[in-house]
């Protein structure tokens, strides 16, 4: 039997680069390509589309979208889509497929803070010895220390493996004991709930936020959280913003409250082609104990092809009539 094309919404390709390409399916597909700003096309473009690739999804847009079937996030984060303007039927499905290169950057920016990698490299060129261990004194070591994990998925799982691989004790915690067997294949010590939490928080001497942000984990690390760390400790946030406070992490981290953080997940962003906002209201980038990144510790060539594979599958399963994969439950 002969199927209808399912017409795709989708951002532009790169130059030279067909949209079969550059997401790889196997069916005969109608490709619409238009500018998404503020990762969102014009809402009207909607009207007529089967299946729309992207992060955003809004009560305007919902207003054109009179057929569509699904919406394919080449990502993982899905806070951008409001459920409630899904229209009925419409499936969600993400692809995430970035914990690779999210791991190998949370344990770079872990050994740069505790070796004080950028500051000794910013006054060493200038000619200084002052980070020198003669002068500076003796420098801290991965080896034998505490590597805590909220949230226990699969950016977590890989953190947990190459933090093992530096003979780091390694402990976890999320909101249930869904967990505890893959924790104990890997050698983690996993507890769950509100108290295993505050394990964490007090023994970690590196506190990886790896959980996604829905209602539950909005200001998660809180001032409250903070206090409870050791001043000796590192924050390191791949995950989004918002999980954890604005102002608390920047007055715990100028005050000196925790010993520093890297931080690639923000609470601004751009939202056109050349504009340059700060990615706060508080000025991070004026301490001295942060690493700061514009969120692009995922943001590699496997990682785009990977999830774009995944789009592909999913558009190819829809377009045979077979369910999709990593469909989200609101």
């Amino acid at each position: 039997m002969k199927r209808n094309k399912l017409t795709v919404l989708i951002p532009p390709t790169p130059d030279n680069v067909n949209a079969s390409e550059w997401w790889p399916v196997k069916s005969d597909v109608n490709w619409i390509e238009t500018v998404y700003s503020d990762n969102k096309p014009a809402p009207s473009k909607l009207q007529g589309v089967d299946v729309f690739i992207g992060t955003d999804f809004t009560y305007e847009m919902a207003k054109f979208a009179d057929k569509l079937k699904a919406i394919l996030i080449p990502a993982a984060g899905y806070e951008r889509i409001i459920a409630d303007a899904l229209p009925n039927g419409a499936v969600v499905a993400n692809a995430s497929h970035h914990e690779a290169p999210i791991a190998e950057w949370v344990m770079m920016v872990a050994v740069a803070l505790d070796h004080k990698l950028l500051q000794s490299h910013k006054t060493f060129v200038t000619g200084l010895w002052d980070h020198w261990p003669g002068r500076y004194g003796p420098y801290r070591e991965l080896f034998n220390r505490t590597f805590g994990i909220i949230g226990f998925g699969a950016i977590g799982r890989r953190v947990a493996k190459l933090a093992k691989a530096y003979d780091m004790e390694v402990i976890a915690s999320g909101r249930s004991n869904n967990h505890s067997q893959i924790a104990q294949s890997l050698g983690v010590k996993y507890c769950w709930g509100k108290q295993g939490m505050k394990e964490v928080l007090s023994r970690s001497d590196f506190l990886l936020v790896a959980t996604p942000l829905i209602p539950s984990t909005l200001n998660l690390i809180d001032e409250q959280a903070l206090a409870s760390m050791k001043k000796t400790s590192y924050l390191i946030n791949p995950a989004r913003g918002n999980i954890v406070n604005e102002y608390a992490l920047y007055q715990a981290l100028k005050e000196k409250k925790i010993a520093g953080a890297a931080i690639d997940t923000w609470y601004k962003y751009p939202t056109e082609e050349t504009d340059q906002p700060r990615p706060s209201t508080h000025p991070f980038w004026e301490l001295d104990n942060i690493i700061m990144t514009p969120h692009h510790s995922g943001g590699t060539d496997g990682t785009r092809n990977r999830r774009a594979q995944t789009v592909a599958e999913n558009i190819d399963r829809l377009t045979s009539g077979q369910p999709l994969i990593n469909v989200i439950d609101f």
